[in-house]
């Protein structure tokens, strides 16, 4: 039987969803509080200004929220290695591989950075772009030992035409 890979990724949020509204509504008050200083001293113009500030800070929450609902799926199953991957907004990209050919590259850039890419017969696709350094690494070398166990455990030639 044939080694199987079944990995999920999908983009870190470190704060959690439930205590956004909770972050904003304080500094939404500590706002409050400071422009009741400004307007004491006549500087009402800074107001628009300070309630703006609160409102983008909700808006960049729920687009970090909205990106975070993307995700790649990473399977190797048969004779088929697929990267399916899901945009923010649903869309899905599927790209397929024959596992026997297809090589994992970590490029490390020269201030520590890490790209994950899957070649294979001139293609190179990017894995998991999302991800921290350290988890890119950690995934290009799940994916390279899954290639490794599939191509050693004697793939049938069925897909090499």
């Amino acid at each position: 039987m044939l080694p199987a890979l079944d990995l999920i990724l999908t983009p870190n949020r470190s704060f959690d969803r439930r205590h956004v509204p909770w972050l904003v509504g304080t500094v939404g008050v500590i706002f409050f509080i400071g422009g009741l200083r400004f307007l004491a001293l006549g500087a009402w113009p800074i107001l628009p200004f300070m309630a703006a500030d609160v409102a983008l800070l909700w808006w960049a929450f729920r687009a970090s929220y909205a990106g975070g609902r993307g995700h790649e799926r990473v399977v190797l199953r048969g004779d088929e290695l697929t990267l399916h991957r899901v945009s923010p907004h649903g869309t899905e990209k599927r790209f397929g591989f024959e596992p026997l050919w297809t090589r994992v590259q970590v490029e490390e850039t020269p201030l520590g950075d890490a790209h994950v890419f899957l070649t294979a017969r001139g293609r190179r696709v990017r894995v998991g772009q999302f991800l921290s350094a350290p988890e890119r690494r950690e995934v290009g070398a799940v994916i390279a030992t899954a290639l490794s166990a599939y191509r050693s455990a004697g793939p049938s030639t069925s897909s090499i035409a």
